[in-house]
């Protein structure tokens, strides 16, 4: 088939970036003891690395080994989501400089600030292992995933290495020192989800697709294993929330879609294009809220609006013509499924 949009993995984004608002909305505005913040919203993460697998292995099945398609894969991604993430760093960066109290737990160092700048996990002053933009935490793991994906596609059989790779590391993690922090940081077993996608991938590409009741199938199985997992507190992420969000994805990207779009799927499209700015700017909404409003359910539904307008417009007017001029000094013609960023 022609590798161009799949429906539905715009609506995932969507439903991923809204669930990542809803966390962090909740924790600023909502009280510690509502039942809204009892729903593991923060699962949208997982549901973006079983997406960013499979598009990547989307886009490039049949590929591996190609000569230039590991430069090109590297230029398209750095496109993508530095730009975005480099504006809203520096953004923070610049408030800190001026409010160093803007934020609860980031202070402002340079060593934090570079590694921010470079996508690498460095300890914070609360021992975090998280960059000025707290949620970018993914951001490094996504770009580790992107290294190591463009290295797997200078040989044929680049995908088994990297997935050989991958399970070796998380094998190996219990037995990395704690003061390798970096190490530890990749070795976290959350980078399986990217494996996950890719085999999903795969999957679709072998033509499999599935029906209606057996979407609904999956769709109760990965409820099943998230309430199940609710009850175990030492149940590791990649299980409780990966699991899940991986047969979420094959529930949907498995199930052939709808013959016509209406104004819902369009809304739900257009936020799954513009997810990676939801993302990456919706602290800055709420918090401001938070600000202005005070906690509470009205001033939740408010950040909430405000959050998506605000990401719409900036990736309709800012990051969508950055990304396309920049592809176009790069000499290169990305795809519709190439507007991919956690």
């Amino acid at each position: 088939m022609e590798r161009g949009r799949v429906g539905n993995v715009q609506l995932l984004r969507a439903l991923a970036a809204s669930s990542v608002l809803l966390s962090h909305a909740a924790d600023v505005l909502i009280p510690d003891n509502d039942a809204w913040r009892a729903v593991p919203w923060t699962a949208g993460v997982d549901l973006f690395f079983v997406i960013s697998g499979f598009v990547m292995m989307l886009l490039c099945d049949g590929q591996f080994g190609s000569p230039g398609i590991a430069r090109h894969f590297l230029t398209r991604r750095i496109i993508r989501i530095v730009p975005s993430y480099w504006f809203f760093t520096a953004l923070l960066a610049a408030l800190l400089l001026i409010e160093p109290t803007v934020t609860r737990n980031t202070v402002l160092t340079a060593p934090i600030a570079i590694s921010s700048f470079l996508f690498v996990p460095w300890p914070r002053t609360d021992g975090l292992l998280n960059p000025l933009l707290s949620q970018g935490w993914t951001l490094n793991y996504e770009a580790f995933f992107y290294g190591a994906f463009a290295l797997a596609l200078l040989a044929r059989r680049g995908a088994l290495l990297l997935a050989a790779g991958f399970v070796a590391l998380v094998m190996a993690g219990p037995l990395i020192p704690d003061e390798w922090f970096a190490a530890s940081f990749y070795a976290d077993p959350i980078i399986l989800e990217f494996l996950a996608g890719m085999g999903l991938a795969k999957l679709y590409l072998s033509g499999k697709r599935i029906g209606r009741l057996e979407a609904i199938a999956l769709l109760a199985l990965a409820v099943a294993v998230a309430v199940a997992a609710s009850g175990w507190p030492e149940t590791p992420i990649v299980i409780a929330f990966g699991i899940p969000a991986l047969l979420l994805a094959a529930a949907a990207i498995l199930h052939s879609e709808a013959g016509e779009s209406g104004p819902l799927r369009r809304f739900g499209e257009a936020l799954g294009d513009a997810s990676y700015a939801l993302y990456l700017s919706h602290p800055f909404v709420v918090n401001g809220i938070d600000r202005l409003l005070g906690a509470g359910a009205g001033a939740l539904i408010v950040a909430l609006a405000a959050s998506i307008a605000f990401a719409l417009i900036f990736h309709r007017y800012i990051e969508a013509p950055v990304t396309l001029w920049l592809n176009r000094r790069a000499g290169e013609r990305p795809r519709p499924l190439d507007d991919v960023a956690p």
